[in-house]
């Protein structure tokens, strides 16, 4: 993960996650975008907390 100019890590960091489960593609799924926040500091370690992704359906 890249640090901001400052040497700050980035407030919001956005994963790709990809794959295929043995037997059941040939083909890897669509790279899907994990998001995670910066919520905090614990121990001096920067800790980050998943955001799931926001519902598309409309009622």
């Amino acid at each position: 993960m890249e640090v901001t100019a400052d040497g700050s890590p980035p407030a919001v960091a956005k994963l790709p996650q990809t794959g295929v489960y043995v037997g059941a593609s040939d083909v890897a799924a669509p790279a899907v975008e994990q998001v995670y926040v910066l919520a905090g500091r614990l121990d001096d370690t920067e800790v980050y907390q998943y955001r799931p992704p926001v519902s598309e359906a409309t009622d």
